[in-house]
Order: structure tokens, then sequence, then C-alpha cells
């Protein structure tokens, strides 16, 4: 499949659920559509390109095929309602945001690797830059929809704050370095090098097989409960800044150093305030945005041409 963060330019959207009995039907188009919303008719065609590009890389079974081509067309009719949202409002996309959008994204590749996550999406650099011009334009249109939500009050989050304790709290946690060997002897070696005042962090970027070697053995925080029993025994028992005996796990032979400890406790206010306020925006946005297709569906006309879209089937 296409790489995710390709993938999440290219418009796939969440399923939403079966509202194609709230359009209306036709038995025929002069142009040969099988949808018409506002403006735009959408020929057969162009839908099962559009179906097919979604679920490209989906195994869909046979029994649930009608039911995901329903909520397939309603999600392609919210494209098109925001597109024509969009026409109205004479919002565009400028080539120099695309530009900038695509430099942004081949940043994070190599030219090869950004080739061949083109090449797994079965897709093309020209139809991967319409659709990214599209879904950034969608994105746009969205935004500028939405524009006029507003920041929660400070009162409105405190009270969230007091009414949501149980979210703020976090339980004990530390943060710890090891080494891991294949061998009891081989990890009694390198704990008596430690002891005699070598770093562990060089002996576990040179010796130990774990994946964070690389890292100088540092794994980072962990909370109780996260870790193989065996290792959480002894690793919650230590004090900071001291380093265990030789432990056998299901994994080998560890040799622990714990880096800090941060006790259990709850989260301040002040150290909150922007995660609640930010959860309030994107809960006040999704309400809107729900809202704001509803009105979408009555202001331009849609249309699903029931004949020709059963003779369309899912890839």
């Amino acid at each position: 499949m296409i790489s995710l963060r390709i993938y999440r330019f290219l418009g796939c959207l969440c399923l939403v659920p079966v509202l194609i009995h709230g359009c209306g039907l036709f038995e025929g188009d002069k142009n040969g559509a099988v949808l018409v919303v506002g403006s735009r008719h959408v020929a057969p065609d162009e839908l099962k390109k559009d179906m097919s590009f979604i679920t490209a890389g989906m195994d869909v079974p046979e029994n649930l095929r009608a039911r995901l081509k329903d909520q397939l067309i309603e999600q392609i009719i919210d494209h098109y309602l925001i597109m024509e949202y969009g026409r109205e409002n004479t919002i565009t996309l400028s080539e120099n945001e695309l530009k900038s959008a695509i430099n942004d994204i081949r940043k994070e590749y190599t030219e090869d690797g950004f080739q061949d996550a083109l090449l797994r999406g079965y897709v093309d650099f020209e139809e991967w830059k319409d659709r990214l011009r599209k879904q950034l334009l969608k994105n746009k249109i969205i935004k500028r929809a939405t524009k006029s939500v507003s920041p929660p009050s400070y009162q409105d989050i405190r009270r969230y704050y007091v009414n949501n304790q149980d979210e703020f709290r976090y339980p004990r946690m530390l943060e710890f370095r090891q080494i891991v060997t294949r061998t009891k002897e081989e990890a009694e070696n390198l704990l008596q090098r430690l002891r005699n005042g070598e770093l562990m962090s060089e002996l576990a970027g040179k010796y130990s097989i774990a994946p964070e070697a690389e890292n100088g053995g540092k794994v980072g925080w962990v909370a109780l409960g996260y870790l193989d029993e065996s290792m959480e025994k002894i690793l919650f028992s230590m004090s900071q800044g001291k380093t265990s005996p030789v432990i056998k796990t299901p994994y080998g032979y560890h040799i622990f150093e714990v880096l800090s400890i941060r006790p259990e406790g709850m989260e301040k206010l002040p150290e909150v305030i922007f995660k609640i306020e930010s959860k309030f925006i994107n809960q006040k946005r999704e309400a809107a945005y729900k809202k704001w297709l509803g009105e979408l569906r009555t202001h331009f006309k849609v249309k699903v041409n029931k004949q020709l879209l059963n003779t369309l089937e899912l890839s």
C-alpha cells in the first residue's frame, strides 16, 4: 500500500453512516451521470475510479461490499459538496501552495524512496499530484467554512479539568538504560567493567543486542504494567542512579540502570490548559463541520442514479 504520509494527502477519510436514502434519485441523465452534486455531473467511470482509489489495498469481503459501496458514495458526495461550496465562494489553491506542499512531503523521502512509495500505491506522479491538489483545496475550503469556531473560555477549561480528574492522573514512571546479552557470562563480564568505571551508554552501544543499543541502551520512560513482570520486579524496586545485578528475562540477560523516577501524580491545570483548549476546539470544529455538511445537502442539488450505480462493482 502507499506510504501513510502520502496516503494521508490523498483524501482517505473515515467512513460515514449510510445516508443515500436522503438523496434524490433519478433514472437517467442527459450527460450519463451516476451522480449529480450541484453543478457537478459525475460519470460512472469517474465514480468507479474514485471508489477504486479509496479502497486501494483493501480486501473487502463479498458480504460487506454493498454496504461499503453505499458508504463510499456518501463520502464521495460529501467531497463534491465541499468542492461546490469552494467553487461558489471562489476558494482556490495557488500553484505556489501546491508546490510548497509537494516540497514539504518530498523532504521526508529520498528520490528513490518517493518513487517507490508511488509505485507501491499504483499511482503515477501526475495522478498523485492531482489528488494532492484536490485534498489541499478541500482542506482549505473546510478551514474557511469552520473558521468561526471560537476557543473555549478559561472557565470552560477549568470546569473540564475539575470534572475529569482521572484524565490527568499519571502512574509512577521511570526512565532507564539497559544492556541485554545472550549469555550470562557476557552480562557478568560487562557488569564488572561497569563496576570498574566504564560507561553503560558506551558498553550498551557496543555489546547490547536490544534495539535501543544504538541510543546507548536508553529505553525512555515507562509506566508500571508495560514491561515483562521479570523486568518490572527489579526496575521498580531500584533507586534512581542505581545499577542492577544481572537479571534473566525471556529476552536474555539484562543489566539495568535507572536514570530518573517520576512518582504517580496529576498534571496541574497550567500544564494541560493548551491540551484541553485544543480538545474543545477540535470538538467544536467537528460539530460545525457536520452541521455545515448537512446545510450543503440542502443548499446544493444531490441526485443519485440508482440504476447506474447498481452496475458499478467494487474492484
